[in-house]
């Protein structure tokens, strides 16, 4: 079983089903598009790492979708598809990043033999967690802000609530970049004790500190060429903001315990769940050092204002876990519905550890509505009971949990009552006569 998408473009549809046929019976995933247009879409929403295209389309030439295709996702590799008399076209499109092309009618057989090759030299793929998808407007919209800016040195603060993907987004900008074969260097700030972060980052000299018995690079070093990203920026103390300032202004870092300064050269990436404006104006964040973080600003919207990307982030999720597990596990559309009105406090990650959850738990077949019940949810949701007061009568109370916890069933089964009996253990029937007794004065 293959991780890897294939996308195929033609406006033979019969010819795009063929190759699609051949190489789904060797386990990939494959995508068709029978226009320009479509390709690129596909390519921009799926984790396709080889496209098999068509040198003529009906709506822009195959070089015009490979330009694209090679700008905004450069390591995906495209093959051409050429009539015997275009081999001209088809070395045009090598010179523009194409690794080769096929002569039509194309050899099934030879298409499997060379897709096969490709893959077995490229890495599995990004996780789920590390994917970005654009599908909502909203993701457009930062899209094309990226594209103007991530061929740049431009410092940018990544904004935006817990687990929507910030870390992702500044590994997508650098693989995007001029430095994409430089280190990508993370460090979450809010993890490392104050006392051990500035060595932490700017390393340190032999006998710095007791134990210190050889020099130590920090992060900025390991980083020349790359990209440090800053994770939890809002986390750090005044004393260690000047110190982050002075390095951004000056492009040189002293290691702990040593005078000598040291060049570097890195592009910055900083991202915070927290309200930076407030914390200035609160002085706690020093503004000088806000605005030179604050060069290019994307907010990155939680899941709940992006439902479109749930869909592609359940298929790729369920993809890996099946090629993680060895399974083959689908989902049915009534759970795809109840994962489409969830709320995802937790976002990205909170999705994708309910997926993993649901499928460790699953032998075989189809996630349901009654696979999800099991689920843990990851934020705190402050339960009805602990409202309790001590005077209160026992079957006030149980009347009242009782209740929250039918109306919180028929929420996950979308208002459909024989599934929320199911997911509370009981009959229709008894669901029915629970729901009459609610409505009474």
């Amino acid at each position: 079983m293959s991780a890897h998408g294939v996308l195929i473009v033609d406006d033979e549809v019969k010819l795009c089903r063929n190759i699609a046929i051949k190489l789904e019976k060797e386990g990939y995933t494959t995508y068709q598009a029978y226009d320009g247009k479509s390709a690129i879409d596909l390519v921009r929403k799926h984790p396709i790492s080889v496209v098999l295209l068509d040198y003529m389309l009906n709506d822009m030439t195959g070089l015009d979708v490979l330009s694209v295709i090679k700008r905004e996702k450069p390591n995906t590799i495209v093959f051409m598809l050429t009539a015997y008399g275009n081999i001209e076209s088809a070395v045009m499109a090598m010179k523009g990043g194409a690794a080769d092309y096929f002569n039509k009618p194309v050899e099934l057989r030879k298409i499997k033999e060379v897709v096969d090759s490709v893959c077995r030299t490229l890495p599995t793929g990004e996780s789920s967690e590390d994917t970005i998808i654009f599908a909502n407007e909203k993701m457009k919209q930062i899209r094309r802000v990226l594209e103007q800016v991530t061929p740049t040195d431009a410092i940018m603060l990544l904004l935006g609530e817990s687990g929507v993907g910030k870390t992702a987004l500044a590994k997508w900008i650098h693989q995007y970049s001029h430095r994409k074969d430089k280190p990508f260097v993370c460090i979450n700030c809010a993890s490392i004790p104050e006392t051990l972060l500035e060595s932490e980052l700017f390393g340190y000299a032999k006998g710095a500190f007791t134990g210190a018995a050889e020099s130590r690079p920090g992060k900025f070093e390991a980083a020349n060429g790359g990209t440090i990203f800053l994770d939890e920026i809002g986390e750090i103390s005044p004393a260690m903001q000047a110190k982050l300032l002075h390095v951004i202004e000056e492009k040189t870092v002293t290691r702990l315990g040593s005078h000598a300064s040291l060049k570097v050269d890195v592009r910055i990436l900083a991202a915070t769940n927290k309200p930076l404006k407030q914390l200035v104006q609160q002085g706690r964040f020093r503004e000088d050092l806000y605005y030179r973080l604050n060069v290019v600003e994307i907010e990155i919207p939680p899941l709940r204002e992006r439902r479109e990307d749930i869909p592609l982030l359940v298929e790729q999720t369920l993809r890996e876990l099946n090629e993680k597990y060895g399974k083959t596990i689908s989902i049915s559309s009534e759970l795809m519905k109840m994962l489409l009105n969830e709320p995802w406090p937790g976002n990205i990650r909170e999705l994708i550890n309910t997926l993993e959850r649901m499928h460790i738990l699953k032998e075989s077949g189809t996630l349901d509505v009654q696979d999800f019940a099991v689920r843990q949810p990851v934020a705190y949701r402050r339960p009805v009971w602990e409202e309790i007061q001590l005077n209160d009568r026992l079957q006030d109370v149980l009347d009242e949990v009782e209740e929250h916890l039918i109306r919180e069933a028929i929420r996950r089964a979308g208002g459909n009552h024989t599934k929320a009996a199911h997911l509370l253990g009981i009959s229709r029937n008894t669901l029915i006569y629970k729901l009459k007794k609610m409505r009474r004065p």
